[in-house]
C-alpha cells in the first residue's frame, strides 16, 4: 500500500502580511504562512509607538486571513518653528509631524530671503526640518536708470523703497518736432531691485497727414500728428466706411490700425419702367374714362367768369397720361382784358368763352401736321387738383370784386351826402336876402 504525502496547498495558507503606513514587518518575510503562524510589526523610521500601546502582532487564522490591526505608530515631531519678523509660517497639514511642510511668506513691502518651503524629514534616527527658517527683508530698489533726451523724478536718490514711484518725461527737442515718450511714463518699485516696467524712450514720432478719398475728418483736427494722436473719419454721402473709423498714430510713425477706405454704395437698378424727362405718369382706370371736366360759376355784374373746360382724349389701350413739369400750385388765373372778360387761360390749353361749348374729342387725324407732337394727357388726380385751384381762384376773385363794389357804393353815398349838405348851406344866404328886399319894398 503506497503512502501518499499530503503537502499543504496555497488554498490552505494566508496571503502576504498586510502593509501599514507607520509599521513594518519585523524580520524577514516567509514564502508561505499556514494557519496559526504569527507575525510581529515595528514602527517605521520617523515614527514612534502610540501610547497607550496598541497590538503589533497578527495571526494567520483558519479561514486563511490575518487578524486585523490598527496603525500602532505615529509620526515623530519636528521642532516648532517661530513666526518670522514681518512675515508668517503656515503648516500644510496643521502640524509639524514627520512628513509635514512649513510654508513661509512675508508682509507687503518685504521679500523672503531663504527657502520658502521646509520639510519635516528624517535626520539619523530622529526628524528635523530640511533647512534653516528664512527671514523677511524690506524691499528696496536701485535707481531705474537714465534715458536719452529724457529725465525722471527723484533722480538724486540712490535707493528707492517698495511702491515708490518714478515719473519720466522728455526734454525739449530744440527742433521743429517735439519728442514723444514711448512706453510707460510711471514706474513703480514692485520687488527687490525690480521696477514695474521697462524704461521708456524719448524720440520723434510723427505720422503723415491722414487723408481718405471720398471721406473727411470729424474729430482730431491738428496741423501735425504725433505719438498717440487720434483721428476719426466718416465718408461722404453715397459711400460707406470699410475699416475702423478711429485710428491712432503709433510708435513706428504709422497709423494703427491701417487707414480706412470709403467704398461707393451701389444702388440696385429698378425693375419699374423708367420715367423720362421728369414726367409724372399715372395709368388710367379701366373704367369709362372721363373725357372732360367743366367748372361753371354764376356771372358777375362786372367781371363775369363763365367756365373752364379741361378735356382729356380717350385711348382704346391703357394709355399713360403724363404731365411734364406741371406745378398745380402755381397755375396763373388771369382774367382776360380783351375778348371775353372773365375767361381763364391755363398753360397748354386754349381759353374758352361763355358761349364756347366743350371741346369735341379730336380724332387721330384731326389737325395733324408732320411736326405735331403726340398729345399729352392729364391724370385724374392732376385734373382734380387743377379744378380745386381754379375754384379757389374764382372764389378769391369774386370776394375781391364784391369788396371793391361795396367800398365804391359806400364812397358814392358819402359823396352824395356831402354834396347835398353843401347845396343846402349855399342856398340859405340867398333866401335871407330876398326876404329883406321884400320887407323894404
Amino acid at each position: 500500500m503506497a503512502l501518499v504525502l499530503l503537502l499543504p496547498t496555497s488554498s490552505d495558507a494566508c496571503d502576504d502580511p498586510p502593509r501599514y503606513e507607520s509599521m513594518m514587518l519585523k524580520g524577514n518575510s516567509k514564502n508561505l504562512y499556514q494557519p496559526g503562524d504569527q507575525i510581529e510589526f515595528k514602527c517605521r523610521p520617523g515614527y514612534t509607538p502610540i501610547t497607550p500601546f496598541l497590538p503589533t502582532s497578527a495571526v494567520c487564522q483558519s479561514d486563511n486571513t490575518w487578524t486585523p490591526l490598527q496603525e500602532a505608530c505615529t509620526g515623530k515631531l519636528c521642532s516648532q518653528l517661530g513666526e518670522p519678523v514681518n512675515g508668517q509660517v503656515v503648516y500644510v497639514n496643521g502640524s509639524y509631524k514627520f512628513g509635514s511642510q512649513a510654508h513661509y511668506s512675508c508682509n507687503e513691502g518685504y521679500s523672503l530671503l531663504g527657502t520658502k518651503i521646509l520639510y519635516c524629514e528624517l535626520s539619523g534616527d530622529n526628524v528635523d526640518w530640511s533647512d534653516t527658517p528664512p527671514h523677511c527683508e524690506k524691499i528696496m530698489c536701485q535707481p531705474p536708470g537714465d534715458i536719452p533726451n529724457g529725465k525722471h523724478t527723484s533722480s538724486h536718490k540712490d535707493v528707492f523703497e517698495y511702491n515708490e514711484v518714478v515719473i519720466y518725461s522728455c526734454n525739449p527737442s530744440g527742433g521743429p518736432d517735439e519728442y514723444s515718450l514711448v512706453g510707460e511714463s510711471r514706474l513703480v518699485c514692485s520687488g527687490r531691485d525690480t521696477w514695474s516696467s521697462a524704461l521708456p524712450e524719448c524720440k520723434v514720432v510723427k505720422c503723415q497727414y491722414p487723408v481718405v478719398k471720398n471721406g473727411r475728418l470729424i474729430a482730431g483736427f491738428a496741423r501735425k500728428f504725433y505719438y498717440k494722436a487720434q483721428v476719426v473719419f466718416e465718408c461722404v454721402q453715397g459711400f460707406h466706411l470699410k475699416g475702423n473709423s478711429t485710428i491712432v498714430c503709433g510708435a513706428n510713425n504709422e497709423w494703427q490700425p491701417k487707414m480706412p477706405e470709403c467704398i461707393e454704395v451701389l444702388t440696385p437698378s429698378s425693375t419699374k419702367h423708367p420715367i423720362l424727362n421728369h414726367s409724372v405718369s399715372t395709368p388710367l382706370s379701366t373704367k369709362s374714362p372721363v373725357s372732360s371736366v367743366t367748372v361753371s360759376t354764376p356771372l358777375s355784374t362786372k367781371s363775369p367768369i363763365s367756365s373752364v373746360t379741361v378735356s382729356t382724349p380717350l385711348s382704346t389701350k391703357s394709355p399713360i397720361s403724363s404731365v411734364t413739369d406741371v406745378k398745380p400750385a402755381t397755375i396763373p388765373v388771369t382774367p382776360s382784358v380783351a375778348g371775353h372778360p372773365g375767361s381763364v387761360t391755363l398753360p397748354g390749353l386754349k381759353p374758352t368763352s361763355p358761349a364756347t361749348s366743350p371741346v369735341p374729342r379730336p380724332t387721330g387725324s384731326e389737325h395733324a401736321t408732320p411736326g405735331d407732337e403726340p398729345p399729352k394727357y392729364l391724370g385724374g388726380g392732376i385734373i382734380v387738383l387743377i379744378v380745386i385751384v381754379i375754384v379757389v381762384g374764382i372764389a378769391l376773385i369774386c370776394c375781391i370784386v364784391g369788396i371793391v363794389l361795396h367800398r365804391k357804393k359806400k364812397r358814392e353815398r358819402e359823396v352824395s351826402a356831402a354834396y347835398s349838405a353843401y347845396q343846402n348851406k349855399s342856398s340859405t344866404p340867398a333866401e335871407q336876402t330876398d326876404s329883406t328886399f321884400s320887407k323894404n319894398g
